[in-house]
């Protein structure tokens, strides 16, 4: 017979429910394995919350047929299943669906899991987990995993975890934490191997980075296990990682004829660029919160880890960033592996320099070591300007523009880098960049997109790679001062801005392209600019300019950016094919701090006549629907930043929302007016809505204009 002691202790145990999240993504042959691993646990206790990527390949109808159940309650011990289906694929990795995730969970949760679509776990995962949590009082339990793979026969094989030489290094018999073991750390990233206590998770604020990037893992390993009093670790296989999957790039390419890898080969580069580039940004993320005092921000959920973090973390977090120079190595061109080992050697370098942080000796030896090719100015002066730039089809304009840039911006005492990225050119443009890339291998790089997603994914491409001080976003088939640009930076860098507004001109360009009408800007532009002409110096705060600024225009080019700012606040362009650069401009305005309006021009905006060249600004069809999502991430990453706490932020965009959606109703098709007026009816209701704060409250706002809830049995 059991101990009474031990009756209560296992009711205790019993009665603490579990929340995993499970994030999918066109993953539709494993996911039923992934979702029948779970709800066939030993410990029954569960409420299950799949949030789906906007899968186009059945898995959301499939797991809305098979597993959508009733929402759970304080009673309900049979495991519940909420389906949440984004109808807009997000930026980046799985970190903004897993955070969706875990801001869904219900208030009776105790602890939060994470589970892959693709992967599968042990039947007494979760039981062995709590028990052991339980055990050992800890906040986060870790167990061990392996990798699986389908070989060519069909049959399966399996691997041991690649982190075995840290994970052999904790102890199973006693808690730790990474004060006791620092190599903690730097065990596997991957969320999905640990049980978390969501009192902790909820009392750090400790959440997935959100920007257009990969590894966004590592943000969270980094500062869940910082803020962990007790970890345990049970020495057993519970979880099963799926590796080369039907899909993934790595089964495509062993598993294709040898005329097929060419072109999977360059589907690789691009890969390893654009994921690995995920480092750059989730370091940054993580060195914030490490050392807070920064970030000149000031809003608490960036100021969340205990101070003794830094005595005992950041040392391994810089051991950590020298020691990815895996990364750079990875890199098939030797001009982005030198970019890569040169962010690493910047982001280890600055963190390395803060308070607190005890690094060996041999330190700053081996950092000029590894320096690699570069000019000895730039590495002690730093790149004034960064330049990103997207294009699609423009053969007949580009070598032009490139060559004034060039010419222009290529001057003593004046550093810069540009980055082109083709987005789907059937043109020669992408013949045309690669040729002048071959010429300018110094600072002219040189990226193409696997398919074209539009100018905001394309710029998202380059953000983590920028070096320069200032950023300014150029679209190729409109006019530059690129001598006005270079007096702009020189201006914002003197005088310590982060944010320069420039007026600009629009060229209404004919059927005969010598038809040129020249005017100044849009006149509600025109008017915000001449206000502000006609008020003193002397009352120019940085609420009314921001103010004015966030009215203007959404174009990227009508400003030049502090990459700090960028990097700070995770700016990214929003990953619709239009209204893609509305995230862009309101987060890098309402996140800035010393924005000022400078009064030179330094773009023309051309507007083309229909027969000379289409514009996304006169798209009339379904790709307007995309308002929604835009406005929904934009919202999202607006609250995160804490930027509604400045009333007239959320004033202004409350009022821009309701002028978009006006202005966009015209521009979408007869068949979706109908649910055009309800997406609409909908976002502004929750805008005004009494019972939650759309400032604050990230759980019950529609995400993208439409949240699938639970479908009743």
């Amino acid at each position: 017979p059991v101990a009474p002691s031990k009756l209560s202790e296992y009711a205790l145990l019993e009665s603490k429910r579990i929340c995993i999240i499970m994030t999918t993504y066109n993953v539709v042959d494993y996911v039923s394995i992934a979702m029948d691993s779970v709800l066939t646990q030993t410990y029954q206790n569960l409420e299950i919350i799949v949030v789906d990527d906007n899968s186009n390949d059945g898995t959301t109808d499939l797991l809305l047929k098979k597993y959508a159940t009733n929402p759970p309650n304080a009673s309900t011990v049979v495991p519940t299943v909420q389906i949440i289906h984004l109808t807009h694929n997000t930026n980046g990795g799985a970190g903004q669906p897993s955070n969706i995730g875990m801001e869904s969970c219900s208030n009776y949760t105790d602890y939060v899991m994470f589970a892959d679509g693709d992967d599968y776990i042990e039947n007494d995962a979760v039981e062995s987990m709590l028990a052991h949590a339980f055990r050992f009082k800890t906040d986060v339990v870790m167990a061990d995993f392996d990798v699986v793979e389908t070989l060519d026969d069909g049959s399966m094989s399996s691997t041991p975890s690649y982190d075995f030489q840290h994970w052999d290094e904790l102890p199973s018999d006693i808690p730790f934490n990474v004060i006791t073991h620092p190599r903690l750390l730097r065990t596997s990233p991957v969320p999905w191997r640990k049980l978390y206590k969501r009192k902790m998770l909820l009392q750090y604020n400790v959440k997935f980075p959100e920007g257009d990037y990969f590894y966004e893992d590592n943000g969270f390993h980094w500062l869940i296990l910082t803020v962990a009093a007790r970890c345990s670790k049970i020495d057993r296989v519970l979880f099963h990682h799926r590796r080369a999957r039907k899909g993934q790039t790595s089964y495509n390419f062993h598993h294709s004829s040898s005329s097929e890898r060419m072109s999977i080969e360059w589907v690789q580069q691009y890969t390893n660029m654009a994921k690995l580039g995920g480092y750059f940004p989730n370091a940054h993320n993580v060195g914030l919160k490490l050392f807070p005092e920064t970030l000149e921000s000031n809003h608490d959920s960036l100021k969340c880890l205990p101070s003794v973090a830094p005595m005992y973390v950041a040392k391994t977090f810089v051991q950590w960033l020298k020691a990815s120079q895996w990364i750079g190595k990875k890199q098939l061109s030797r001009q982005m592996s030198d970019k890569f080992l040169r962010r690493l050697d910047q982001l280890s370098n600055h963190w390395a320099l803060q308070k607190d942080v005890l690094v060996p000796n041999d330190y700053w030896t081996s950092l000029n070591e590894s320096t690699v090719n570069v000019e000895q100015h730039v590495l002690r002066k730093g790149i004034d300007l960064s330049i990103v730039m997207p294009t699609m089809n423009v053969g007949d304009m580009i070598y032009d523009l490139l060559k004034d840039m060039y010419s222009k911006l290529t001057i003593p005492d004046f550093t810069f880098e540009v980055f082109a990225i083709d987005d789907g050119s059937s043109d020669g443009t992408a013949d045309i960049l690669r040729d002048f890339a071959d010429d300018h291998k110094g600072n002219f790089y040189f990226l193409s997109t696997m398919k074209s997603n539009g100018a905001g994914k394309a710029r998202n491409v380059a953000i983590p790679l920028i070096e320069g001080r200032y950023v300014y976003f150029v679209d190729a088939d409109d006019a530059y001062d690129f001598s006005a640009l270079v007096e702009a930076v020189n201006y914002a860098t003197r005088e310590k801005h982060d944010i320069l507004v420039f007026p600009y001109n629009i060229e209404y360009i004919g059927p005969n392209k010598d038809d040129i009408k020249k005017m100044e800007m849009m006149k509600a532009d025109a008017r915000i600019w001449d206000e502000l002409r006609k008020v003193p110096e002397s009352e120019k705060n940085q609420n009314l300019l921001k103010k004015s600024a966030l009215a203007l225009i959404n174009y990227p080019w009508k400003q030049l950016t502090s990459s700090k700012v960028m990097k700070d606040a995770d700016v990214f362009f929003g990953p619709t094919q239009v209204h893609n650069d509305v995230q862009f401009h309101w987060l890098s305005i309402a996140t800035s701090h010393n924005l000022h309006f400078y009064d030179k021009v330094v773009c023309a905006h051309r507007k083309y006549d229909s027969a000379v060249r289409g514009q996304l600004t006169e798209v009339k069809d379904n790709k307007r629907m995309s308002v929604f999502p835009s406005l929904g991430m934009t919202q999202r990453a607006l609250a995160r930043n804490g930027a509604f706490n400045n009333d007239f932020v959320f004033n202004e965009w409350r009022k821009f929302c309701k002028n978009l959606f006006g202005w966009a109703k015209s521009r979408i098709p007869k068949e979706s007016t109908d649910l055009y007026k309800k997406r609409t009816n909908h976002f502004l209701s929750m805008m005004e809505s009494n019972t939650t704060d759309p400032r604050k409250d990230l759980v019950t706002w529609p995400y993208w204009g439409e949240r699938f809830v639970p479908i009743q049995k």
